[in-house]
């Protein structure tokens, strides 16, 4: 590209794929600073991430399973899953450590996931279907497993709850373990095989077949990786709000596919950065918590995040065919 074409104020669009996103995160800002500026306190932000942070980890492993070409409607109730195996077995042994159960969370949730994976690549079910079937398997276990009784604060050992509350550097925990995702998450993508070909079986399937990969095998450790994810989302739901009940995350399948949607990942598969599952997260919590603290809107919560997810992705869209028809021009004008 040439210079004269990197000084341009169009450049941004055309080399960052994400900056109608950021314009849409800008006016959230601008608008919230306005009418709420009590949420910008450090203690008002650090709780937004706080309390979004399951949020972001079940998109993150939902990115995986999407990018694939697929979807994974039972994260939720891995969830709720690992959630009450966890904190009924912690309940049951206080003195185990408490980070037996953080990687207990992982291995359940993992073992959901490799479940959907089999299903989907090995018998060749429709995502779909698959998913939605183990979404009330995997809550059915819940329920029996935690007998239809919940446990409330004074059954948590301080050290499990530590795992999400304990502050370093000033902030929780549980948040550290998103940026940790994050960060795992780009090098995985970007830097390693198993990542590249997630994109290649999502892009063009058969084409990755040619080339020697197994759809197969990507698919099961793409929807295993997004099991342990939604296990290790269970173990800190339960520990960041010291509760644990079969029903906990109902819907959070739908929030997790709406970050992806609005981060710019496609939904048929191949395209997609998890930078833009970070802003979309952002844009996410944002919402959430500006309307909660204005009153009379909570009730029009849904409804105000359904348009502006549909305004955000539309203002992407047209940020991105801007970029494409600059790139074409420039491309012209040297033929």
């Amino acid at each position: 590209m040439s210079k004269q074409n990197k000084s341009s104020i169009l450049y941004p669009f055309t080399s960052y794929k994400q900056f109608g996103l950021l314009i849409c995160l800008g006016i959230l800002l601008a608008a919230a600073a306005l009418l709420t500026p009590s949420m910008f306190t450090l203690d008002s932000i650090i709780s937004m991430l706080r309390n979004n942070a399951v949020y972001a980890l079940l998109a993150s492993g939902m990115m995986l399973v999407i990018l694939t070409g697929g979807i994974d409607l039972s994260v939720a109730s891995t969830l709720a899953l690992t959630g009450v195996v966890t904190s009924v077995l912690m309940n049951k042994n206080p003195s185990i450590p408490a980070i037996f159960w953080v990687i207990l969370a992982v291995v359940v949730g993992s073992l959901c996931g490799f479940i959907n994976g089999f299903l989907v690549g090995k018998l060749k079910m429709i995502p779909l279907i698959a998913t939605l079937g183990t979404m009330y398997v995997y809550r059915g276990l819940a329920f029996l497993m935690s007998g239809g009784n919940w446990l409330f604060p004074h059954q948590f050992t301080e050290g499990y709850v530590a795992f999400a509350d304990k502050r370093i550097l000033g902030v929780h925990s549980i948040i550290w373990f998103t940026v940790i995702v994050f960060i795992l998450g780009g090098i995985f993508l970007g830097y390693t095989r198993p990542g590249r070909r997630i994109y290649a079986i999502g892009t063009n399937q058969d084409s990755a077949v040619i080339s020697g990969i197994k759809p197969a095998n990507i698919k099961m450790l793409a929807y295993s990786i997004a099991g342990a994810l939604a296990g290790l989302a269970g173990m800190l739901y339960t520990a960041n709000f010291s509760i644990c009940y079969y029903g906990m995350g109902e819907g959070f399948e739908m929030q997790a596919i709406a970050i992806c949607i609005l981060g710019g990942v496609s939904i048929t598969g191949g395209k997609g950065r998890i930078d833009g599952v970070v802003i979309g997260t952002l844009i996410m919590s944002i919402i959430s918590y500006f309307i909660s603290l204005l009153p009379g809107l909570s009730v029009w919560q849904d409804a105000i995040q359904g348009a502006i997810i549909i305004i955000a992705v539309g203002i992407n869209i047209y940020v991105l065919k801007t970029g494409e028809k600059n790139i074409l021009k420039e491309r012209g004008k040297l033929i």
